[in-house]
């Protein structure tokens, strides 16, 4: 399983505040069956490519140690805003695993012709925009949105978490319809702490393969992410 979507790199933003805490999280993610992780801190101006890429160093040393067979590759999660293009080609920004993919999200009272404005500047600059955590943007719930931004070209990432529920909410219908519907490229643990926002995902996986089927649940872990890695463009249905 490869996760495109998490904050494991101590002391940068709302995830983990020290190195304890880093190898804990590496530790639970690798009970879960993840052997890659795309460590993706959110964007700020005083974060620079340099330090990131020492931390990552740093947490790729602590799996030296360790039992699990981990791979780690960098990436940013980017609040959107209008420059962001020109950010990214300087480097100023990053894209995931340095392929044209960008992870980027929206503040959840955003339009949807904002999102969409955004998706397409993306796209029109060469970059292929992944909408983080789209369960959280309530224009997207009407009908025939989360398609219109597929077929211009956006891709959707969705949090494990928002699939689960033992008393099951409309939101998580929401997104459990989407996945079944094909509307979900990716998923991702969105991993911020050990003791909360956990990567502890078995009851989603477990729904996963029991209502999307493996060859679906593969698709959403492994296959489609790759492309990610391997810096190709996925078709979209």
């Amino acid at each position: 399983m490869i996760d495109i979507h998490a904050h494991i790199l101590p002391g940068v933003d709302d995830g983990p505040s020290d190195w304890g805490e880093t190898e804990r999280l590496l530790e639970l993610a690798g009970e879960q069956g993840i052997h890659h992780i795309i460590a993706t801190p959110h964007y700020t101006e005083e974060t620079d490519g340099i330090q990131l890429r020492e931390l990552l160093s740093k947490t790729a040393h602590i799996l030296q140690k360790g039992k699990y067979d981990l791979q780690l590759s960098l990436g940013q999660e980017i609040l959107y805003f209008e420059d962001l293009p020109e950010y990214l080609d300087r480097g100023r920004a990053l894209t995931l695993a340095e392929s044209r993919y960008v992870l980027v999200e929206f503040a959840p009272e955003a339009s949807f012709s904002f999102i969409r404005r955004a998706a397409r500047q993306l796209l029109g600059c060469g970059y292929l925009p992944v909408l983080a955590h789209v369960e959280r943007y309530a224009c997207l719930y009407e009908k025939g949105r989360l398609e219109e931004l597929i077929r211009g070209g956006a891709y959707i990432q969705m949090n494990y978490h928002s699939l689960e529920g033992s008393v099951i909410s409309s939101g998580v219908r929401w997104c459990r319809r989407q996945v079944l519907r094909g509307n979900v490229h990716f998923l991702g643990t969105d991993m911020h702490h050990a003791e909360y926002r956990t990567p502890v995902i078995d009851k989603a996986k477990r729904w996963l393969k029991q209502h999307a089927g493996e060859e679906l649940f593969r698709e959403l872990t492994e296959t489609n992410p790759s492309h990610i890695l391997e810096n190709i463009r996925m078709d979209l249905r």
